[in-house]
């Protein structure tokens, strides 16, 4: 791992041998995505649907109540970090059309007390925006209720809707990116007078974000996710899990391992998350399988655990514990190590060491103790616990059995590698020395090198489909390849440490989002040799470098932030005629790297 000596390990960067951390990430993601609707979004110019919310005293306001107006319906939550990013513009646009435009901030997937505490801190900041509340908070019986998921089908956070004064929806947009202008977009769809290289720089998000949406809907169509796993965070039929220490609803301490002669299913979540209706709903239907239920409550303290038991203790048909070890808690100038050391010590930890997968976890154990397999409680939840109980010679219930019946093969793990052995440290490539060439493969298969560019400058990104630093750093280099295209730029995206079949996928998905960055494969992937490693000392990714007319390396960067501009100033390095105000910004971006921990 790209180690930081201010960060630790830094979050600019992933090593490569980090890739079972960028999988589960992954998993994260996708488990976030389940916890909101399947279906699509409801289609520009149909009628926004009307539903109640909270203000902060609590009293009851409705879209409807603003029919008249132009209404823009931010669906958002706490802990969502796009969100919180993408208030600052939101505000600006509501300020700047505030006669005419009203702002709901719509807090969903998430908790009341949270919303109250958030916004007792933050909302001065944002003094045009109607901080709103969901009734439907996460955690209670009615959560699947919530407009954000039953009308609007929200896919992710934030999403954001432009309904006009008849009230029809006259966009929608999901997540937020720097440059964002797609609500201006919506809102001169809407009849508010925008400035016209503003809208047209929207309207062309707007289409892209849609052809993107359409290709990930077909690649899922055409790829739907496994209902079960067998092979699934180093766990495999067979294994034996770790003696899981807890404490019961009763306050006494007990194991995991006091439930051997059970068939067990195990499930992790922290307290507001805990999936009690569908636990409750497998506990009162496979119990007569001989199936006991656990929820064990992580990262949760014990006064939050003790609590949400007591309001929730008559209505489970499962039993509950809770880690005795609780939620960490970071202390001022605390170094990054600290989390690690504390997550170590939790239940989680014990099971995952140096991961942190997606909530709600869903184990099922076999009556020795052992891994019998895992599945998300998603909308195939049934398919997957009931393929897994068949392969334990359950004998299931018509109503029970799976819709596809796995056949058995699908419960032998693949054969796996052996796990290669820790990298030697390799020594970076110097700079103003030639630039080692090398042949990598395009999407389509044709052959790339840094010899049919000379001439030109090079922006050579090294990256991975793996890597979230990397794909988080593409936005800014394809706005970098469009802006200095003109003066000769090219940017070569060579994938490293990385498969052909990830990289073909992940293309066919997002490749139309970089029209101005050639993306290619070094058929090496993780092996050695590897062009990375071999020719350019490279042990961190993403890893860039400016290549100048003559093929000389000048400048190097490591790893991306956002809004870090080090890349364009490394341009000039080149001979690119860089604004001052970016290489001023560039300078600021190395200080703010370089500064300690808590001090940035």
């Amino acid at each position: 791992m790209a180690w930081h000596p201010a960060l630790g390990f830094d979050p600019t960067m992933l090593s490569t041998w980090s890739l079972r951390a960028g999988r589960a990430l992954a998993v994260f993601a996708l488990c976030q995505g389940l916890a909101f609707a399947q279906a699509d979004l409801p289609k520009d110019g149909s009628l926004a649907p009307d539903f109640a919310v909270l203000d902060a005293k609590g009293q009851t306001v409705r879209l409807a109540d603003h029919r008249g107006k132009v209404v823009v319906l931010d669906f958002w939550a706490t802990w969502c970090s796009p969100c919180l990013q993408s208030m600052p513009h939101v505000q600006e646009v509501a300020k700047l059309h505030a006669k005419e435009v009203v702002v709901l901030a719509v807090c969903t997937n998430d908790t009341r007390a949270k919303f109250d505490g958030w916004v007792a801190e933050n909302a001065a900041k944002y003094p045009d925006l109607h901080f709103l509340v969901e009734p439907n908070e996460r955690g209670s019986d009615t959560f699947d209720e919530r407009a954000s998921a039953k009308l609007y089908h929200v896919p992710g956070l934030p999403t954001k809707f432009v309904v006009d004064r008849d009230g029809k929806i006259a966009a929608s947009m999901v997540g937020a990116d720097a440059d964002d202008v797609r609500l201006e977009a919506g809102l001169a769809r809407a009849g508010i007078a925008i400035d016209a290289a503003v809208a047209q720089r929207g309207e062309e998000q707007l289409r892209k974000a849609a052809e993107k949406a359409a290709r990930e809907k077909a690649h899922a169509a055409a790829n739907p996710p496994p209902t079960f796993y067998v092979d699934w965070f180093g766990f495999t039929p067979g294994k034996e899990l770790p003696d899981l220490q807890m404490v019961g609803a009763d306050g006494a301490d007990t194991t995991l391992s006091s439930l051997r002669g059970k068939r067990v299913l195990l499930t992790l979540g922290w307290a507001d998350i805990v999936p009690r209706q569908q636990l409750n709903q497998i506990a009162k239907e496979y119990g007569d399988y001989g199936l006991h239920v656990l929820c064990l409550v992580v990262s949760t303290p014990r006064a939050e655990f003790d609590a949400w038991l007591a309001k929730h203790r008559a209505s489970l048909a499962f039993s509950v514990a809770v880690d005795p070890v609780g939620k960490y808690q970071p202390e001022p100038e605390a170094p990054a190590s600290a989390q690690m050391e504390f997550h170590r010590k939790t239940q989680l930890g014990r099971m995952f060491p140096g991961m942190y997968p997606g909530m709600p976890v869903n184990i099922l154990i076999d009556a020795e103790g052992r891994f019998a397999g895992a599945f998300p409680l998603g909308p195939k939840w049934r398919d997957g616990l009931g393929n897994l109980l068949l392969n334990q010679a359950v004998k299931l219930r018509a109503e029970h059995l799976p819709e596809v019946i796995a056949p058995p093969e699908a419960f032998v793990p693949k054969p796996r590698a052996a796990p290669a052995a820790p990298e030697a440290p390799v020594k970076p490539i110097e700079m103003g020395v030639p630039a080692p060439d090398f042949e990598t493969t395009d999407l389509g298969g044709a052959v790339v090198k840094l010899a049919d560019h000379r001439g030109k400058v090079v922006v050579l990104d090294f990256w991975a489909t793996w890597c979230g630093p990397c794909k988080a750093a593409l936005p800014h280099v394809q706005a970098l390849a469009a802006q200095y295209k003109k003066d000769g730029v090219v940017v070569i995206a060579s994938c490293t440490s990385d498969g052909r079949a990830e990289f073909e996928k992940w293309l066919q998905v997002n490749g139309a989002d970089y029209p101005d960055i050639l993306f290619t494969h070094d058929a090496a992937e993780r092996k050695p040799e590897r062009a990375a490693r071999r020719l350019y000392g490279v042990d961190g990714i993403p890893q860039q470098f400016v290549i100048d007319r003559n093929g000389v390396l000048v400048a190097q960067v490591s790893g991306y932030l956002p809004g870090e501009v080090l890349l364009d100033a490394a341009l000039a390095k080149a001979g690119i005629a860089v604004p001052q105000a970016v290489l001023d910004q560039a300078k600021a971006d190395e200080a703010r790297r370089a500064a300690p921990r808590g001090k940035q």
